[in-house]
């Protein structure tokens, strides 16, 4: 006899099958990708505002008013990264600010944020104008990889100073580096620890944990995953995922065949040298392995393999 299902419970029911994707990605998009970053925080000023808040000391009037200097969410071509997916914002006093999120360790990242500065300085003038014209220009670059090893710190503001008198020479260039890694696992208090341990999310779970922190924060966690939804944006990511692997594979492939290249190279010229030095004997013995040998493999495992040692007074019964 079958047991009579509790009244107001549909037994039944399946449970509601999750949106199908079509690619490899998670559920919900890592905010410390480049794109998935770009739509969060330049598609919303408000979002941007409070992430810039948390970072650097400025007058709360400051961030009046906001402006995306480069609206563009995309690279232009396939592969391209270099400096495009930077949110480049404008506030009211004029100063410029460029925040850049690094998901991949980059070759020579400080002398790219110094490169970066130097651009936004000489842009703000022309031939013929006055020096004071030039605004305060900050670096943020975010980091999913430790930038700065000398020390335990996961944000460091830089700007020229004497080091030994600790005087400020000028604060036109500031330079904030924030590494993800680094990032305590206890709250320490900061508005920058709730938003960097946003951009450090992997789940729902997290994500939901982290929107509670904050009125801000959670509108952020609403907007990651309106941005997860969105089939473009993962289609987009996908594609760009698929461009890394891509490369890394040729990349790989460039190595080993270069290797193989030096090891051939460099064991013809050792035989070679070998064989000036060696007997007559010894020089027909290696060019018979040579001859025989099916491959490089072959060949020096051939070579690498002990010569059989003869009893005194026998001879060698080897072809000559």
């Amino acid at each position: 006899m079958k047991k009579a299902a509790k009244k107001g419970v549909n037994v039944t029911a399946k449970p509601h099958p999750k949106p199908r994707r079509g690619d490899d990605l998670p559920e919900i998009l890592p905010p410390r990708y480049d794109i998935v970053f770009k739509q969060v925080f330049a598609m919303r000023p408000d979002l941007l505002k409070s992430l810039l808040k948390s970072v650097i000391g400025l007058p709360v009037g400051e961030y009046g008013r906001v402006t995306v200097a480069d609206p563009h969410i995309y690279p232009e071509r396939e592969g391209e990264k270099s400096g495009v997916l930077d949110i480049k914002v404008v506030i009211r006093s004029k100063k410029t600010i460029n925040v850049e999120m690094q998901q991949k360790k980059v070759a020579h990242l400080r002398e790219r944020i110094v490169f970066y500065c130097s651009g936004m300085v000489k842009e703000q003038i022309t031939s013929g104008d006055d020096y004071d014209k030039i605004k305060r220009v900050i670096s943020i670059a975010i980091t999913n990889h430790v930038a700065i090893p000398e020390d335990d710190a996961y944000h460091h503001r830089y700007t020229l100073y004497d080091p030994e008198t600790r005087s400020e020479f000028t604060d036109l260039i500031e330079v904030h580096v924030i590494e993800l890694p680094k990032l305590p696992k206890i709250d320490d208090g900061s508005e920058l620890w709730r938003w960097s341990k946003f951009l450090t999310v992997k789940s729902k779970e997290e994500l939901a944990m982290v929107a509670k922190k904050s009125p801000s924060l959670k509108k952020a966690a609403d907007r990651l995953l309106s941005v997860s939804r969105d089939m473009r944006v993962r289609a987009r990511l996908a594609s760009q995922e698929l461009f890394e692997m891509d490369r890394r594979i040729e990349m790989r492939e460039a190595r080993e065949k270069g290797l193989k290249n030096g090891l051939k190279s460099g064991l013809k010229k050792g035989m070679e040298k070998g064989l000036e030095k060696g007997t007559a004997a010894e020089r027909a013995r290696i060019v018979r392995l040579i001859e025989r040998a099916t491959s490089l493999d072959d060949l020096k495992r051939t070579l690498s393999a002990k010569k059989p040692s003869r009893k005194p007074g026998t001879r060698s019964h080897e072809k000559k």
